[in-house]
C-alpha cells in the first residue's frame, strides 16, 4: 500500500506546482456580447453592444445570436430598379395602398400652374393618382415634393445613370419613350410598386400632420436619397399643399 500512497503524494505535488490557468476575462466578455439593430433616419442601422453575464449561454449560442442580429441590422438599399421589382413585404400595420386599381379620378382642385415656382410638372395628376390609390392628400403632397427634387415632375427627365419621376437608377426599359402621357401613367403605377417595399412605413406617411412632415417621411424611409436637399422637397410639398388646399 506504500507505493500507491507515494504516487498520490507525487501527483498532489505536481498539481500544486502547475495550477490551472485563471479564467480569461476577454474570452468571457466576448461570449456575452450580442447586437441590437436600431433603425434611424434614412433606413440605416446603428448597432449597439451590451455586455451581459455569459452564465448559461455557450459561445456557440452567443455567436448565433450575434449573427442573427447582424443580419437583421444589415439593410441594403440597392438600386431603385431592383427595388421596384421586389414584392411587397406585407408588414404594414394597416392596409397598404394598392399597386393596381381603377384609373384615378380628380378628387382635388388645384389652382397653381404646374412647372412654375416650386410646383412640379404634372403635380395635379400625381397627387390625384396617389389619393385614388389609398394615400391621404397630405401624403400625396409629400411624395410630390420629393418628385419635384428628383425630376421636376417630368417623366421624361433623364440624368446620370437614371431618370423618370423619382430618378430610378438604372432607368428601367420602357419608362421613358417620348410619350409623356403614357410614360407618366407607367411610372405612377411603378411608383406604387416601389413604395410597397417600405409598406411598414406607409401608415406613418399617411398619418403625417402636414405636407412638410410627409415630405420628410417619404425622403427618409422611401426615397433615401444620396443628396437629400431636404429643404427643396419640403418647400415643393408645401407649394403643392397650398395650391391644392392641403395642410402644409
Amino acid at each position: 500500500m506504500a507505493a500507491p500512497a507515494v504516487a498520490l503524494a507525487g501527483a498532489l505535488v505536481a498539481l500544486q506546482a502547475h495550477p490551472a490557468p485563471p479564467p480569461n476575462p476577454v474570452a468571457s466578455s466576448l461570449a456575452a456580447y450580442y447586437l441590437h439593430p436600431d433603425l434611424v433616419g434614412g433606413g440605416s442601422a446603428a448597432v449597439y453592444r451590451d455586455v451581459r453575464a455569459a452564465t448559461g449561454r455557450s459561445a456557440a449560442s452567443a455567436a448565433k445570436l450575434r449573427g442573427q442580429a447582424a443580419a437583421a441590422a444589415s439593410k441594403g438599399r440597392g438600386s431603385k430598379a431592383g427595388q421596384a421589382a421586389k414584392a411587397a413585404p406585407g408588414k404594414s400595420a394597416a392596409p397598404a395602398p394598392s399597386a393596381s386599381g381603377p384609373a384615378p379620378t380628380a378628387t382635388l382642385t388645384c389652382s397653381g400652374t404646374p412647372g412654375t415656382g416650386m410646383l412640379p410638372e404634372n403635380y395635379v395628376t400625381i397627387v390625384n393618382f396617389l389619393v385614388a390609390h389609398g394615400y391621404t392628400d397630405v401624403a400625396a403632397a409629400g411624395i410630390a415634393g420629393n418628385i419635384y427634387q428628383e425630376s421636376g415632375g417630368n417623366p421624361e427627365s433623364v440624368g446620370s445613370g437614371g431618370g423618370g419621376l423619382i430618378g430610378w437608377t438604372p432607368l428601367p426599359a420602357g419608362f421613358v419613350t417620348g410619350d409623356v402621357a403614357a410614360d407618366l401613367q407607367t411610372q405612377l403605377e411603378a411608383l406604387l410598386t416601389f413604395n410597397q417595399q417600405w409598406a411598414q412605413y406607409i401608415p406613418e406617411l399617411n398619418a403625417a400632420a402636414n405636407a412638410v412632415d410627409a415630405a420628410d417621411i417619404y425622403m427618409t424611409y422611401f426615397e433615401r436619397p444620396g443628396d437629400p436637399a431636404a429643404s427643396n422637397r419640403e418647400d415643393a410639398a408645401a407649394a403643392v399643399a397650398q395650391a391644392c388646399g392641403i395642410p402644409s
